[in-house]
């Protein structure tokens, strides 16, 4: 099969299936085995989440030629990833065999392997690698060609940026699944991107943005959806409606909700054991005590992964009046905690629960420790939720300790050595967005603000990871300081992953063929930088001056779009080899002969 025409077809026609929900599969592209009908069965069984008879289909398929073998092939990782419940293990060898498929794949099968990058990327969403997941879909964006299941990708693409915290990318690239899925009628696809929109509004503090999407696509699109797709929408309309502590709304929800669970019978799908967790909270609130613990018995029994056992575990105790809790209620906690390797949502409430505690019995300082393994633990997970709820309880407790946590997370140096006058060798970063003039004038107020407030929520984690300290924001640009050991590299470095990263984010704005990206570009110079405090309880900002500032400004004003501009011996000292870049003389005001520049193109 040379030719990708007919598996593109092919891959379409299924798709195209599913979208309408009438569960018929396509006949089989012609010269093709009569078993690629029963595969076509298996496809949209998958995807509507019936895997038990995609099991079946693809248990009953023969040896097919190759092109046909490989959809096989990643029919059944999809489905082992389906039923993997995050297992690290499974996701690990699933990771292998996916790349392995995907070095198997010719130019031929690009329809294939688009959807098989896919699947690569939603597994290291999993493994909490959203940088790599969101590189990955760039590649499948620029090869899913125009797909029904190209909005689809959109889905895994803004879950990578809420996971990195660019909730502004997250959100507009969700809004704009909507928009492609309501084109086509796509009620299933409508349902989940919904789904993912509302829940980053409820763990970025706005219940009520939540329920508008919610009750927008539950007015338009319930009378489609089957049962658990239904039942997802209005778990999250319950959840929004507990977090705005509205009475009303939480009665009137979660009697929806209790009409939906009686429709799902004795089914094991793990939405029921979310819906039981979420009306477990309703009923503790109505003080049914004895109902809610019952609830979250049943959802135990659905949601057996260790992550969510420990999530069960805190509800558990945070349902029940401090006053009825047994005195060693922390024992569990504590001893699934120790238990798992990796970060979950339970661990860092747990961590919060013991510290609420601590603060009740007078022990502030206990306390403050219990706050600061939950933010640490926050911060190697890279959650934005998690740290944000960290965040609101270090301000309640000890607002000071919260502010100088935050600088140190980014400067890796306690915020009181930072507050002196200091002169010190560093590294000093601009970073500027292209065209911003241009920008300004042919977009709205709103979206131009958008793109800025996208920018820098993308290096927010590269900000942390290098230790590179944010000093102003200047409209459209970044001045950042990197200081201490390895300043060079750290700082460097960063720059070169913030433009590869903005890159990548481009590169998906453009397969959706949109004019503007977030192209930057970069100066990078080192050297000795007087470091200090300027102002007033009114307003303080942390300053950077001397000529190694100024001629890192210079430096970036001489990049093109997608360039990290610097000097040869910056990179040498860093140990970035300078052939990765080209060096060429450049005009500099204020030199008399020109200067070398290293041009790094990302």
């Amino acid at each position: 099969m040379s030719d990708p025409g007919p598996l593109f077809s092919w891959w379409a026609s299924v798709e195209e299936a599913v979208i309408r929900g009438d569960g018929d599969a396509p006949a089989a592209p012609p010269g093709s085995p009569d078993e690629v009908k029963n595969l076509a069965e298996a496809v949209i069984a998958e995807v509507r989440f019936d895997l038990d008879r995609a099991q079946q289909l693809l248990d009953g398929i023969g040896e097919l030629e190759d092109s046909w073998q490989r959809v096989v092939q990643l029919l059944r990782l999809r489905l082992q990833l389906r039923r993997s419940q995050g297992d690290r293990q499974i996701l690990s060898k699933l990771k292998e065999s996916v790349r392995h498929l995907i070095d198997e794949l010719p130019d031929s099968e690009m329809p294939t392997r688009a959807r098989a990058l896919a699947l690569q990327a939603i597994i290291q969403l999993q493994e909490n690698h959203p940088g790599e997941a969101l590189d990955v879909m760039a590649d499948a964006m620029n090869e899913i060609g125009e797909a029904p299941s190209r909005p689809w990708f959109l889905d895994t693409i803004a879950q990578a940026y809420i996971y990195l915290g660019a909730w502004s990318e997250g959100r507009r690239t969700l809004r704009k699944s909507i928009l492609a899925k309501d084109l086509v009628d796509d009620h299933l696809g409508i349902a989940i991107s919904s789904g993912h929109l509302a829940l980053s509004e409820i763990q970025g503090g706005n219940p009520g943005a939540a329920l508008e999407v919610l009750d927008e696509t539950w007015s338009k699109r319930a009378g489609d959806l089957e049962p658990m797709s239904r039942l997802r929408l209005a778990t999250l309309q319950l959840q929004a409606a507990v977090d705005l502590n509205d009475p009303e709304q939480v009665r009137t929800r979660g009697q929806l909700l209790d009409e939906i669970l009686e429709e799902g019978g004795d089914s094991s799908h793990s939405l029921i054991g979310f819906a039981l967790l979420a009306r477990a909270r309703t009923l503790a609130m109505q003080d049914r005590l004895d109902d809610a613990l019952t609830d979250l018995d049943a959802a135990g029994r659905l949601l057996r992964q260790p992550e969510l056992q420990l999530l069960l575990a805190y509800w558990r105790v945070r349902l029940v009046p401090r006053e009825q809790r047994p005195s060693n209620w922390k024992e569990p906690i504590e001893s699934m905690i120790s238990s798992m390797e990796k970060v979950s949502e339970g661990e860092i409430l747990g961590r919060l629960l013991f510290a609420e505690e601590e603060i009740f019995s007078g022990q502030r300082e206990v306390a403050i420790e219990q706050l600061d393994e939950a933010y640490s633990r926050a911060v190697q997970a890279n959650h934005p939720y998690w740290l944000e709820l960290v965040d609101r309880s270090f301000r309640e407790v000890d607002p000071e300790r919260h502010a100088s946590r935050t600088i140190e997370r980014f400067s890796g140096r306690p915020a009181e050595e930072l507050a002196k006058t200091t002169t010190e060798d560093a590294t000093i970063i601009f970073a500027d967005l292209a065209g911003f003039t241009r920008r300004s004038t042919e977009l709205s107020a709103e979206e131009v603000m958008e793109t800025v407030r996208s920018v820098f929520e993308l290096a927010v984690p590269l900000l942390a990871k290098y230790q590179v300290r944010p000093l102003q924001y200047l409209g459209d640009g970044l001045l950042a300081a990197c200081q201490g050991d390895d300043h060079r590299r750290r700082g460097l470095q960063f720059a070169i992953d913030l433009l590869k990263r903005t890159d990548t984010a481009s590169r998906i704005r453009r397969a959706q063929g949109e004019e503007w990206g977030l192209e930057l570009r970069a100066g990078v110079n080192s050297g000795q930088v007087v470091f200090g405090l300027l102002g007033s309880s009114f307003k303080q900002e942390w300053l950077a001056i001397g000529k190694t500032t100024n001629l890192a400004a210079r430096l970036q004003s001489c990049g093109e779009v997608g360039e990290v501009v610097t000097l040869p011996e910056i990179a040498e000292a860093a140990s970035i080899d300078p052939a990765m870049g080209i060096i060429e003389p450049h005009e500099l005001k204020g030199f008399a002969e020109p200067v070398q520049l290293l041009r790094i193109r990302v």
